[in-house]
C-alpha cells in the first residue's frame, strides 16, 4: 500500500526512484500484490449481482485480465524501448506498467462500495452492466494517465524524438487495449445475467474481432452460405485498425 500512496502523493519522486533502480523490484512486487487484491475485491463485488459462484469466478478473472494483459504486452514495450535507447531493465519497465495498473486497481477498490450498493438494491442487469463498465473505464483512463506520465518521467524512449515517443506509447496502449479486450471476451461473463445459470466461461466465444465482423455481416445481410469462403472484405476490415495505428503514429511523429 505504501508504494501506491507514494505514487499518488508524489509521482515524480516515485518514478525517479524507479529510474535510478533504487526500489523498482520491491515497489513492483508490492504493486502487483496490491493490484491483484484490489481487482479481486472489485470482481467479487461485481459478481455478487449473479451468485456467490459468479463472485468467486470474477474475483479470479479480474486480476488475470488486467495484470495478464500487461504481462503479455510487456515484452513488446521493453524491446521497443531497448531499440529506442532505454537504459532501464525489464523489472523497472514492469514497475512502470504496474504503476498504472495499481492506480486503476486502487480506484476500483474505492468504487466497490458503490457497486455493492446497487447489487443490494437494484435488479436491473443492463444498468448494472453499464455501471460496472463505466467504473472500469474511468479508473482505466486515470491509470493510463499515470502510466503515460511514468513512461515520460523514466525516459523510457531516451533516443526518440518527442513525436516518435508519443507515437510508440500510443501504439502500445492500443496494443494493450487490443489484447485486453480479447482476454475479457474469452473470460466473460464477469457480471453474469441473473436470468441465466452460472458458468465459468461464456460458451461459443472464440475471437472478439471475428465475432464483430460476423455481427456486421448479419446486420448488413452479407452472410456467406455455409461452407463457402468468407468475403474478401473481411480481411480488409481486419486490417483497418493496423492501418489507422500506423497512420496515427506517423502523424504524431511528423508533428514534432
Amino acid at each position: 500500500m505504501n508504494g501506491v500512496i507514494h505514487l499518488l502523493r508524489d509521482p515524480d519522486a516515485f518514478f525517479e526512484c524507479v529510474r535510478r533502480a533504487r526500489c523498482a523490484r520491491a515497489q513492483g512486487g508490492w504493486l502487483a500484490i496490491l493490484s491483484a487484491v484490489c481487482l479481486a475485491v472489485f470482481g467479487c463485488v461485481m459478481g455478487l449481482a449473479h451468485s456467490p459462484e459468479q463472485a468467486l469466478s470474477s474475483a479470479v478473472k479480474m486480476p488475470v485480465l488486467v495484470i495478464g494483459a500487461g504481462v503479455l504486452c510487456l515484452p513488446a514495450l521493453y524491446l521497443f524501448a531497448l531499440v529506442l535507447g532505454t537504459r532501464l531493465g525489464m523489472v523497472q519497465v514492469a514497475t512502470v506498467v504496474l504503476s498504472g495498473v495499481g492506480v486503476m486497481a486502487l480506484l476500483l477498490l474505492g468504487l466497490s462500495p458503490v457497486i455493492l450498493t446497487f447489487v443490494l438494491t437494484s435488479h436491473s442487469y443492463p444498468f448494472f452492466q453499464l455501471l460496472a463498465v463505466g467504473c472500469v473505464a474511468v479508473s482505466g483512463c486515470i491509470g493510463l494517465y499515470y502510466l503515460w506520465r511514468g513512461m515520460e518521467r523514466v525516459r523510457l524512449f531516451e533516443r526518440a524524438s518527442a513525436g516518435l515517443r508519443r507515437g510508440v506509447m500510443g501504439a502500445w496502449f492500443t496494443l494493450y487495449a487490443f489484447v485486453g479486450s480479447q482476454i475479457a471476451w474469452r473470460l466473460s461473463p464477469f457480471v453474469g445475467d441473473p436470468a441465466q445459470p452460472f458458468f465459468w466461461l461464456q460458451p461459443s466465444r472464440d475471437n472478439l474481432y471475428v465475432d464483430i465482423v460476423r455481427a456486421l455481416e448479419s446486420a448488413l445481410g452479407l452472410q456467406s452460405p455455409v461452407g463457402s469462403m468468407q468475403p474478401m472484405w473481411i480481411g480488409g476490415l481486419c486490417l483497418i485498425p493496423l492501418i489507422l495505428l500506423v497512420l496515427g503514429s506517423g502523424l504524431v511523429a511528423s508533428a514534432e
